[in-house]
């Protein structure tokens, strides 16, 4: 597969060059996550969603504000 990148603001980045239902669409996401998850290297993650590490922070008390 080949892989062009392109800067996010480039007339490029907004053209839709994918077309298909979004049941593909989601589906090419999910491949393509795969399969740049393995190029890391990096084991996955064995975690469920239930015990999935998040950090809840708020917009109203940035941090270090009271």
């Amino acid at each position: 597969m080949t892989v062009r990148l392109v800067p996010l603001h480039s007339r490029e980045a907004s053209e839709a060059r994918v077309g298909g239902s979004v049941a593909e669409r989601v589906a090419l996401v999910a491949r393509l996550s795969d399969m740049l998850w393995t190029r890391t290297g990096r084991p996955r993650p064995d975690y469920t969603r239930a015990t999935m590490p998040i950090v809840l922070t708020s917009l109203q008390h940035p941090p270090g504000q009271p």
